[in-house]
Parts: structure tokens; C-alpha cells; sequence
């Protein structure tokens, strides 16, 4: 988090491969970063890392308002009519999401009037409602004990950016990309050039874009000509993946392994079937294991344990 906290530009995107946990990190920034949660710092981030950072005004939890976009959730149908209101539906439904979150910071008791009134049939007009309520919201604060006070504006997250589009990229038959991508009603690419023009103070803030590949990102986000590509960068290797250190940790918890001997076999396997990832070039750089597949192998490895506890004590 200190280190994105760190880079100068506003408009990240970060490749990784599926089940690594890229979604799990933007939870975590969502989190430290949602002004929602300021209340709930110490509890969530209290004694790690970032915490030291904090308290050397390295980094400042609580300053954006979060709209969170999830690509991976589109029904990606064959029918790019379907494919396209689905796309439409998604970003409609986070914008949703985003006044439920925030009215009360907006000067509304509840969402429905904000929904009722922003929300377009065109998820496009939605986003460009969003951004300008928020502007004029944050425009208006004067007041030291204002909630919005030390708000910067929206941090967008979005995540597995090129789920919906890699599912149309088919070196045999482009016309159903091509559509999609360069219709005169493409969804898409007004989506991207929206949050572009978006993009500042008091508006879209900041951007953090994941996915798996750069083929549609070269793409359908060839105007969005202002974010950096930082998958490479050293100081995120480890941004996404466990360590050895974490899976050591996590096999030595008493629900898990019983002795060290155990511990040392489980982190056999583990280190033979998930560690061997390296993202920068570096000789020195440590290898990291797949989140998800480690957390499966740690909470089957749980529950065995659980059982011949339960079975011991027959």
C-alpha cells in the first residue's frame, strides 16, 4: 500500500495470473483507503507493515471514496447484445453500490433519491453523474469536522479489467471484438475514455486497474493513454502471493500442523505444486506461491486435522 502510495502517477495498471490473490489486494486497499472505514483502522491494520508507514505519514488511510468495478462478473455470452447489457449492468450496479456506501457522506439519509436520480440507462451517463456529484460534494466542504474534509476524491479499483474482453478475442474471427471495441455504440471504449476525462482532483483521483493480460488492454484501452504499466516494477513483486515465510507461518498455527516434522512435509508439497513465481527480473528476486490454491491445501489440511481431533476424543 505505501509503496502505490509512493508512485507519482495516479493511474496504475497491475497484471497478474488468476487466483493469486490481485482481487484480495483490492479488498485491502478498499479497505485502508475507504473513507468508511477510518473507523475501523486499528482493528484492520493496526501492528502490520503498513502501519509503521502511517505513523511516518508515509501513507494516510480514509482519504477516497471507493467505486469498485469487478469485470470478472459479467456473463460473458456469446451474444454480444447480452454480453454488452451485462457490461452495462455491471457498472450501473457499482455505481449503485458506491451511493449506498456514500450517501450520508453526500448529504442524503438514504441512496434510493441519489440512485433514482443519477443512475442513466447508459452506464456511461451514470459514471459522468457520479464523478460530478462528487466533485461539487467535495467543492462545497469548508468545515475542518466536514467527513469529506481530508477526501481527495474517487479511487477507482478495477478488477480482472480484461475478463469481459479476452472472452471476444479470437485471432479467427475478430468481427465480435471488432464490435464491441469500435461499434458506434461501444461500451467499452466510452467507459474508458470517461474515467480519462474524469481523471483528476476532486474527481477520479486515483485508478488501479488488474487483469492477466496486456492483449486487450493494448486495445480497448488505446486512448486511455494515461496509465503506467507497473507488473514488472521490483518494488511490487510481492505485491500478489505468499512468501515461504507466510506459508511457514500459516502451517505452524496449532489448527493446522501439529509438530514441526508435519509443517516441514506440508511445506513440501506446497513449495513442489504452488512456489515458483517471479514477476521482475531479478537473480535475487524470491518466488512467491499462489494465494488461493495455498489457502485450499491450508484449510483441507484444517479440517483433516479438526476431524482426527474429533475422532481422538471418541
Amino acid at each position: 500500500i505505501s509503496v502505490l502510495g509512493s508512485f507519482k502517477e495516479d493511474v496504475l495498471i497491475f497484471l497478474r495470473p488468476r487466483r493469486i490473490g490481485k482481487s484480495l489486494f483490492l479488498s485491502t486497499l478498499a479497505h485502508f483507503h475507504g473513507v468508511q472505514y477510518k473507523g475501523d483502522y486499528k482493528a484492520l491494520f493496526q501492528g502490520l507493515d503498513v502501519d509503521r508507514d502511517v505513523e511516518r505519514g508515509k501513507v494516510t488511510p480514509g482519504q477516497y471514496l471507493v467505486l469498485a468495478l469487478d469485470f470478472s462478473k459479467i456473463d460473458r455470452s456469446a451474444d454480444l447484445i447480452i454480453a454488452s447489457d451485462g457490461l452495462n449492468d455491471m457498472i450501473n450496479n457499482a455505481i449503485k453500490n458506491f451511493y449506498k456506501t456514500y450517501a450520508p457522506y453526500l448529504g442524503e439519509k438514504a441512496s434510493d433519491e441519489l440512485i433514482d436520480r443519477n443512475i442513466s440507462p447508459r452506464a456511461v451517463g451514470s459514471l459522468d453523474a457520479c464523478v460530478n456529484l462528487v466533485r461539487e460534494a467535495l467543492n462545497a466542504v469548508t468545515e475542518k469536522d466536514d467527513p469529506l474534509y481530508s477526501v481527495k476524491g474517487i479511487y477507482l479499483l478495477a478488477d480482472e479489467y480484461d475478463a469481459f474482453s479476452n472472452e471476444f478475442l479470437d485471432p479467427n474471427d475478430p468481427r465480435p471484438w471488432e464490435q464491441l471495441r469500435t461499434g458506434p455504440n461501444s461500451l467499452l471504449k466510452g467507459f474508458w475514455a470517461t474515467v480519462k476525462a474524469m481523471l483528476g482532483p476532486r474527481a477520479i483521483a486515483k485508478c488501479f486497474i488488474t487483469g492477466v493480460s496486456p492483449l486487450s488492454m493494448a486495445d480497448h484501452t488505446s486512448g486511455f493513454n494515461v496509465a503506467t504499466y507497473v507488473t514488472w516494477r521490483e518494488e511490487l513483486s510481492g505485491l500478489c502471493g505468499l512468501t515461504a515465510e507466510d506459508v511457514l507461518s500459516a502451517l505452524r498455527l496449532p489448527i493446522v500442523c501439529k509438530s514441526e516434522d508435519e509443517t516441514r512435509n506440508h511445506f513440501k508439497i506446497m513449495k513442489d505444486n504452488y512456489d515458483g513465481y517471479n514477476f521482475v527480473e531479478m537473480d535475487n528476486a524470491p518466488h512467491v506461491f499462489n494465494t488461493n490454491t495455498c489457502l485450499e491445501y491450508l484449510e483441507r489440511q484444517a479440517d483433516r486435522s479438526k476431524s482426527r481431533k474429533q475422532l481422538g476424543s471418541i
